[in-house]
């Protein structure tokens, strides 16, 4: 059997299709201004939109709660016949982690049959125990490829053909004519035990150099997202179609837009419906984007965000290379996607909030350019961006990728765009070790301490608050199970340098009467105990620190 592309691809062997630039393509215009001016997010100007009444049975009127545990996740990749699906998500699961983001494009299935991978996602959910599993979907099958070159396009739409075919017949089963339907429904039947999140194309907003900030006046043109090549209204009736069929075949399931990179697109998503006619409100098409996702799922690579112009210094670059600030991105890009949200009345008020993920972050553990990066930055942020991510709500986060793709070299040793993106991973180069002689990295030990430690907890706000950190200090609590554990860490403030240290004292009002320290490494080094809570000392390393019997909260007003 042939293998199925993985996650953090668009196309069987094409490669990632990434969000950040040196990932196979030239930097985006506006992604190259906000790196020059240190812009952030462009905010969007017109006043609020009137609301129009929830559209019924949508993410309008309702979004279901998401209560299962935070989901510790990793994209597969591909190295090579050598290493089989199952064999890659062992690996994920000996790393710690309790999720995998897959694929099941139609042009795979319609080659190998529908029951095709039938077999390795029992495997994933019976042997392995991973769960809430994240799947991008599309890429239909030649047959089923919409024809139509829109102007400008280089080639034919890359989404499906027939989607404006009615989604249902009127004995309400799903129409065969709508192929894009049919296969969603197929997905439902065959694979949607195991699949909790349904991703609709994977970066629909993946850019090549367009002003993207126009898309806050105007609809993004077909030429202008090449993972589409459509207009934005037929990526809004796919996820429309998703919606539908989804939520009556696998209605505790979650659909969300493919990984999105810019809160334009976003924006964009939110004021136009599926009507083919400019994306126009009628009887027929009564809701924008909105109403046909309840997760929002975005893509985040922090290193192409820690630079920005100091005017003050003449317009020279100011540089935060370190864990600290790249883990800040992770939340700021949330951030940044909830103020488009609550602008466009997803607020829970006007209309239910959405759940948030992340299905591909990471940074490289060696410089590119003027991108900074070591094992001990890629640790730390790992570490940090995963109990960050919790503290923040965030559902889900994914690393990209399971493993790097090219040997490292010596540390502090340069390597070319393409390459830093071959080493990201939680593992050594795959395409070189065998299975069974997988060699962690530093990230992928640190991974695994953080999802060991914290299993079975929840994030505490109450015990956050009653750390009452100083400046320079970062932690977070989480508890449940009987346990309380405290990250914490000396926040990194210095460009290229993991280097930060600080004295803390516990709040004596938690009780702790015994406190363990567990390194992020702890499964190779052993615990220590902490002999005097009042004063810790802490670098920009996180350590983990078990509270046995568990902290008690005593909330005073």
């Amino acid at each position: 059997m042939g293998k199925l592309s993985r996650a953090g691809t668009c196309a069987l062997f094409s490669g990632p299709r990434l969000r950040c630039p040196g990932k196979y393509r030239a930097v985006p215009a506006l992604l190259t201004g906000l790196l020059a001016g240190g812009a952030g997010f462009v905010a969007c100007t017109e006043g609020p939109p009137h609301a129009a009444p929830p559209a019924p049975h949508s993410a309008q009127s309702y979004v279901r709660p998401y209560p299962a545990p935070f989901g510790y996740g990793s994209n597969l990749g591909y190295y090579g016949t050598a290493w089989a699906d199952e064999q890659l998500a062992a690996a994920v699961r000996a790393a710690g982690g309790t999720t995998i983001r897959v694929s099941l494009p139609e042009a795979f299935l319609e080659k190998w049959g529908p029951n095709a991978r039938r077999k390795a996602f029992a495997y994933y959910a019976d042997s392995l125990g991973l769960r809430d599993l994240v799947c991008f979907v599309g890429e239909p099958a030649p047959a089923h490829r919409d024809p139509a070159a829109y102007p400008g396009c280089p080639e034919p739409s890359r989404l499906f053909a027939n989607l404006y075919e009615p989604i249902w017949n009127p004995d309400s089963t799903v129409n065969p004519n709508n192929y894009y339907a049919r296969y969603i429904y197929q997905l439902t039947q065959q694979y949607g035990a195991n699949i909790r999140v349904w991703e609709v194309v994977n970066e629909p907003d993946y850019i090549t150099g367009t002003q993207n900030k126009e898309w806050l006046k105007r609809a993004p043109e077909p030429a202008e997202t090449p993972n589409t090549l459509a207009p934005i209204y037929c990526y809004i009736r796919t996820l429309r179609i998703t919606w539908e069929v989804v939520k009556k075949y696998r209605p505790a399931a979650y659909v969300t837009p493919g990984g999105l990179g810019y809160p334009q697109y976003l924006d964009a998503l939110l004021r136009y419906t599926d009507n083919p006619h400019e994306g126009t409100a009628t009887a027929e098409f009564p809701a924008t984007g909105g109403a046909y996702f309840d997760v929002l799922d975005y893509h985040v690579y922090p290193s192409y965000y820690l630079r920005r112009r100091d005017w003050r210094r003449a317009g020279r670059f100011a540089y935060t290379r370190n864990s600290d600030y790249a883990a800040a991105q992770v939340i700021e890009h949330r951030n940044g996607m909830a103020a488009v949200l609550r602008r466009h009345g997803y607020d829970g008020r006007t209309y239910p909030g959405k759940h948030f993920i992340v299905t591909e972050t990471n940074i490289s553990r060696r410089p590119a350019d003027w991108r900074a990066g070591s094992d001990e930055m890629q640790r730390n942020f790992g570490i940090k961006a995963l109990v960050l991510a919790q503290k923040y709500g965030l559902r889900q986060l994914h690393f990209y990728s399971l493993a790097e793709a090219t040997d490292a070299p010596p540390p502090a040793t340069p390597v070319s765009g393409p390459d830093e993106f071959k080493l990201m991973g939680l593992y050594e180069n795959l395409n070189r070790d065998a299975p069974g002689h997988e060699k962690m990295t530093q990230l992928g030990q640190a991974f695994r301490a953080t999802a060991r430690l914290l299993q079975g907890l929840r994030y505490s706000d109450a015990s956050t608050v009653a750390l009452h950190l100083p400046v320079g200090v970062e932690g977070v609590a989480f508890a449940g199970a009987g346990r309380t554990v405290f990250v914490l860490w000396a926040k990194t403030q210095t460009d290229q340098s993991e280097v930060a240290a600080a004295t803390y004292g516990f709040p004596t009002a938690l009780h702790l009467a015994h406190l363990v320290q567990y390194p992020w490494n702890y499964a190779a080094a052993g615990t220590v105990a902490v002999p005097d809570p009042q004063r810790v000392a802490l670098s920009g390393t996180p350590a983990f620190f078990v509270a046995e019997p568990p902290a008690t909260v005593v909330l005073t007003k």
